[in-house]
């Protein structure tokens, strides 16, 4: 969701000013106060207005990737910290889950980027209809997504695997599921960089157990 701080503090400038300008010119210097007063003030409310809006469009596209509309990695240090901070405060859990969808690259080729990238789309909406409000949810890197779930539950990863694979692999959009490892807070890692290395680990694990590397037949749109 878009925010509001541009707009804010862009309004709130406008307001302080016409403050200022009020008392300067019509309490201090004395000059009469005109109806226009209110007009020139709200030319200025709206082009503050115009103005903020186009700085939080700019800061939501630049911390949005375009095809997902899930977030980039510009900000996954930010939304790291934000989370483990209060997961540390109430001693919880943080998981960190690293997705990577199994023979993209074979489905492009055999399906066309058309495909894929609906493919991308749709795995990014499963992972953000099965998020909860405080998850993140991060494209990584071509086919890569990253998961962040603050207050995960033990034992949580058998379930998140076989819902995430099975949405994945029963739909019409040809995919072969994705590979999947999870790293969690304080257990494997209090930082992003050792927690995402620890994931990443295993799911190579995982992928070394993947031994399908041909699309099914038969799989189209």
């Amino acid at each position: 969701m878009m925010g509001y701080r541009g707009r804010i503090v862009a309004v709130g400038i406008v307001i302080m000013f016409n403050i200022l300008r009020y008392f300067y010119y019509h309490q201090y210097m004395g000059v009469k106060f005109e109806p226009s007063f209110f007009i020139l003030t709200a030319i200025f409310l709206g082009f503050a207005l115009l103005g903020g809006k186009q700085y939080d469009l700019a800061k939501f596209y630049a911390e949005r990737d375009t095809l997902t509309n899930t977030y980039n990695r510009r900000v996954v240090e930010k939304m790291f910290n934000k989370r483990i901070s209060n997961c540390e405060s109430k001693k919880q859990k943080l998981a960190v889950i690293l997705i990577d969808l199994n023979n993209f690259k074979e489905i492009n080729d055999e399906f066309g980027h058309k495909t894929g990238d609906e493919l991308l789309r749709f795995t990014a909406d499963l992972l953000k209809k099965n998020a909860k409000k405080d998850d993140v949810i991060i494209r990584w890197g071509g086919d890569e997504f990253v998961h962040i779930i603050p207050n995960s539950e033990p034992g949580f990863e058998f379930d998140y695997i076989h819902t995430l694979n099975n949405e994945l692999t029963h739909n019409e959009i040809p995919s072969m599921g994705a590979s999947i490892g999870i790293a969690v807070f304080p257990d494997e890692g209090e930082d992003f960089d050792t927690l995402i290395q620890q994931a990443d680990k295993a799911m190579y694990e995982w992928k070394s157990n993947f031994s399908q590397d041909k699309v099914p037949a038969g799989q189209n749109k």
